[in-house]
């Protein structure tokens, strides 16, 4: 009877902690697609692609909670609470052991930092968010490190299709960044030229609303004048030595 016992929670915990790392995988991907724009609002919607982000990683903690729940009754690994919470304190491969505890944390602050998204600020989750990236990178180092099926083929596919699917997606997710950082730039380049182009520019006076030369150069000075009306031709501004001056055009020197 404890023989079968001992393979129940053994296959559970082998089969819970794969597929715990499985729907992580999912996870990611989906998330990483979101922010990607990757989907289609035509054919799949944005709110669908939330939904299942919050789905995978509700399964994925799911299956966390039962991998370690079926360690810990094991009668063969003899697992107690404090090789299961405290790194580096496990008879079975301390390390590998040490990086699944340290990715369980990992995904329980994350987790607390989305309930607390409304008090923290959408600025500060989403820094909060990029260190799901860290925890599936401790998760596979765990499953490869601590994993008894890691050496067979189907073990390997899973972790290198997880890896290259994860690779790729983040790959698109910084050059939509580098793009839209790029776009931003043109735009504010663009606004400060038409700001620049709005600006009134320097009038340039006709010569025959020129004032002689004062500084004895013999050429006319230009003077401010005002814009000129519908219709209608530019006027010079009032200035007090105009009221001396004939009415006739004026004459160069």
């Amino acid at each position: 009877m404890s023989t079968i016992w001992q393979s129940v929670t053994w296959n559970v915990a082998r089969a819970g902690g794969l597929t715990a790392y499985l729907l992580l995988t999912l996870a990611v991907c989906a998330g990483l697609a979101l922010s990607a724009q990757l989907q289609s609002p035509a054919r799949w919607p944005r709110l669908v692609n939330n939904e299942l982000h919050n789905f995978l990683t509700l399964l994925a903690t799911i299956f966390v909670g039962l991998h370690v729940l079926a360690v810990w009754v094991d009668p063969f690994t003899h697992f107690g609470w404090n090789e299961i919470l405290i790194p580096l304190a496990s008879h079975y491969r301390p390390i590998w052991m040490a990086l699944g505890i340290c990715a369980l944390y990992l995904g329980i602050a994350i987790g607390i930092s989305t309930l607390l998204r409304p008090h923290i600020g959408y600025r500060w989750w989403r820094r909060l968010h990029l260190l799901t990236l860290l925890l599936f990178a401790l998760a596979t180092l765990h499953g490869l490190g601590s994993g008894s099926d890691s050496q067979s083929w189907w073990a390997v596919a899973l972790y290198g299709g997880s890896l290259w699917a994860v690779g790729w997606l983040l790959w698109r997710r910084v050059q939509v960044a580098r793009r839209s950082r790029q776009e931003r730039t043109q735009l504010q380049t663009r606004l400060q030229a038409q700001q620049a182009q709005m600006q009134p520019a320097q009038t340039v006076v006709p010569p025959q609303f020129q004032r002689p030369g004062a500084w004895g150069t013999g050429t006319g000075t230009a003077v401010t004048v005002r814009p000129p009306a519908q219709g209608g031709t530019a006027t010079p501004l009032a200035e007090p030595w105009r009221a001396s001056q004939p009415s006739q055009p004026l004459r160069r020197y």
